[in-house]
């Protein structure tokens, strides 16, 4: 994991941390509810990212066969 990405998520994780233990919660069970919730939102972006791929791949393909070149990798 890069560092800007490291750095990113520990942030997104100490602001929920910071909003749970402000309405009552212990550190502990604030660091518990934040990984969950980051966990939970990155499990429900991943068919996001999958449908982007796919339709990237798709205009690929179309692009390839409408403007007829020829030996065009496709990535």
């Amino acid at each position: 994991m890069n560092q800007q990405l490291r750095d990113a998520l520990l942030e997104l994780l100490f602001r929920r941390m910071a909003r749970h233990v402000q309405r009552g919660l212990s550190y502990d069970e604030a660091l518990i509810l934040g990984v969950e919730e980051i966990r939970r939102q990155i499990r429900e972006t991943r068919p996001d990212i999958a449908r982007k791929l796919v339709d990237t791949a798709v205009n690929d393909v179309r692009y390839a066969r409408e403007s007829g070149v020829h030996g065009m990798k496709l990535h």
